[in-house]
């Protein structure tokens, strides 16, 4: 269906939203300091991509998270506790590309960083960097570091959507895109944006139940896309999109 997914996005409204958006602002400021950082310097360059832009900002509010508490602990200070953070049985996790181990110090324990044991990790911390997706899967997003909203999960893939790019995002266990689909074709001068997260319900479940036929009308149904692209999407069945 990824075809179909595609033709869908280049009849969407062609939006700057996310461009205006605080995700974006907070990339765009704070980027440089992927720079430092070899195995997530890719996140760089990423700025035309919104997923991509979603995941790079779980590793700069990392930094930041890490830099804080840090902070927090060498002035003796109580870490904020309106940092971002996942939670996962019961601990939270500040900072996503360290291990578990590592954010239960961190979140628990932070007056261990001031031993000679973990003072390294103050500069010298890329030795022990994971894959913050790899490591805590689609949840990840579904958190504070993330504006995602989970609609729902299917054996290891989950489903999120994202109303400032009008998005739903498909996410592996590796925490990966699968696929999108993006609402609300350029067809569509007046989109109802009421009641999406219940409207768009029909939509996943029809993807995850590899219903193609049932997702194309769902979408049309819950006043997703237009009568337009319904139309040209079945003349242009014959290429199974």
């Amino acid at each position: 269906m990824k075809t179909l997914f595609s033709y869908i996005a280049k009849k969407g409204k062609r939006r700057k939203a996310f461009a205006k958006s605080e995700e974006y602002r907070f990339f765009i400021e704070n980027r440089h300091q992927l720079i430092k950082l070899p195995q997530f310097i890719h996140f760089y360059e990423v700025d035309n991509n919104p997923f991509m832009v979603m995941r790079a900002n779980i590793i700069l509010h990392s930094i930041a998270n890490k830099r804080s508490i840090e902070e927090a602990i060498k002035s003796s200070k109580d870490i904020n506790k309106d940092l971002p953070y996942y939670e996962e049985n019961s601990n939270k996790i500040y900072i996503p590309f360290f291990s578990r181990d590592l954010n239960q110090i961190y979140a628990n324990e932070p007056e261990k960083l001031l031993t000679s044991s973990y003072e390294f990790l103050k500069e010298d911390f890329v030795g022990t960097l994971v894959d913050p997706f790899d490591t805590y899967g689609s949840e990840i997003y579904n958190s504070s570091f993330s504006h995602l909203v989970k609609v729902t999960s299917v054996d290891k893939e989950s489903a999120y959507f994202h109303y400032d790019t009008n998005t739903i995002y498909f996410i592996n266990e590796q925490g990966r895109l699968d696929a999108s689909i993006v609402l609300f074709d350029r067809y569509m001068r007046h989109p109802d944006c009421s009641n999406l997260l219940e409207r768009i319900k029909p939509v996943v479940d029809a993807y995850f139940a590899f219903d193609r036929e049932g997702l194309i009308d769902a979408l049309y149904n819950n006043g997703l896309i237009s009568s337009r692209l319904l139309r040209l999407i079945r003349f242009h069945d014959w290429a199974k999109l």
